[in-house]
């Protein structure tokens, strides 16, 4: 909302300093009544100007100042604007004074008056265009504050409501009560994994982060449950590689591709179907890939579901820009006969 194109900084850029050369000529130009001199002395000594505020304003201050790096912009800071003093001292003396106001007296080239003149003139116009960036930088960052916070609580909402679905859950009890008919041995276990499932679902959404096992542990439930309704006619392959303590992500950053995996892949009640899905862990990053099968002679064709079925790989996608911003790779791929996600994120390490 806030951040400036090009062209916007172009624009802004152009009025401020024809406004700054105006205002400097008329001003310095008062005494003599002589303002196109004046002009033309602003006009031909204001390049180094405004390099500086550009090194300063574009390219320093997205560096040093907004990544917290303080002391190094004050030292780099320093150092510019006595360099740049130094530059607009020699044009000053070497260009302006002998080829153009050969009538002006010069001054010794390392006049510390002259010098210090330079350095607040600097200092001066540099000010509004350093205060403006940092006020589009805090309303930026306080407007993404804002849309994380909004596109969580959508999250949050999306999951409570019908992240477990009702319709899946009644389908597990269904299975449950045929395994208790059958005094089976799983009906406690099936029992536990559902009380996991809701607790995870219910509570622990609400936190800003899970830890990664909890995660592939809830991730783990959701499959067996799904098992005991397909095992007869789907292939399921999942496969943890690496050190997954220690880190925490995002809660329902995984299941999201899982659902719609299930959900495109057994469309077709007939035929047979599989999903294989592998999670690895290397040097802070997870890389998460799910394949799935797709119907053979069947025209569905995949997509990153929105619906109120779930929360949805759109939803992920949209949380995964706000939250891991350059941080994260995403890619998906419809090929004919299966469906691909692979997911790239950088993780928190808290051990």
């Amino acid at each position: 909302m806030y951040k400036l194109s090009i062209t916007q900084k172009v624009k802004l850029y152009s009025v401020y300093w024809i406004g700054y050369i105006l205002l400097l000529s008329l001003i310095q130009g008062m005494p003599d009544k002589d303002f196109l001199t004046s002009l033309t002395n602003e006009l031909l000594s204001v390049g180094p100007r405004i390099v500086f505020v550009l090194l300063i304003v574009e390219v320093l201050m997205p560096q040093l100042i907004f990544k917290r790096r303080s002391a190094e912009f004050i030292l780099i800071y320093v150092l510019l604007i006595l360099f740049f003093a130094f530059i607009q001292r020699l044009i000053d003396n070497q260009l302006i004074i002998r080829y153009f106001m050969k009538h002006w007296q010069p001054e010794p080239l390392f006049s510390v008056p002259v010098y210090l003149y330079n350095v607040i003139k600097l200092q001066f116009v540099v000010t509004i265009p350093l205060a403006l960036k940092l006020f589009y930088h805090l309303a930026e960052e306080k407007s993404k504050v804002q849309a994380i916070q909004s596109e969580k609580l959508q999250a949050e909402l999306f999951s409570l409501r019908s992240q477990l679905q009702p319709h899946f859950l009644f389908n597990v009890l269904n299975s449950l009560y045929l395994k208790i008919l059958d005094k089976s041995n799983d009906s406690a276990e099936i029992v536990l994994k559902i009380s996991d499932l809701l607790r995870f679902s219910v509570y622990d959404v609400n936190r800003k982060t899970v830890s990664l096992e909890e995660e592939i542990l809830y991730l783990k439930n959701y499959i067996d449950l799904q098992q005991l309704r397909f095992d007869n006619r789907l292939e399921m392959s999942l496969s943890v590689f690496g050190k997954v303590d220690g880190y925490h992500i995002e809660p329902f950053l995984i299941l999201p591709f899982v659902e719609n995996s299930y959900k495109y892949c057994l469309s077709d009640a007939h035929s047979m179907a599989w999903i294989t899905i592998s999670i690895n862990v290397n040097d802070d990053w997870l890389v998460v890939k799910i394949e799935n099968s797709l119907p053979e002679d069947s025209l569905v064709t995949q997509v990153a579901d929105t619906s109120k079925s779930g929360v949805g790989i759109a939803n992920v996608q949209r949380r995964l820009e706000l939250l891991y911003p350059d941080q994260h790779q995403l890619t998906v791929k419809n090929n004919v006969s299966s469906f691909f996600v692979s997911l790239k994120l950088k993780m928190n390490n808290v051990a």
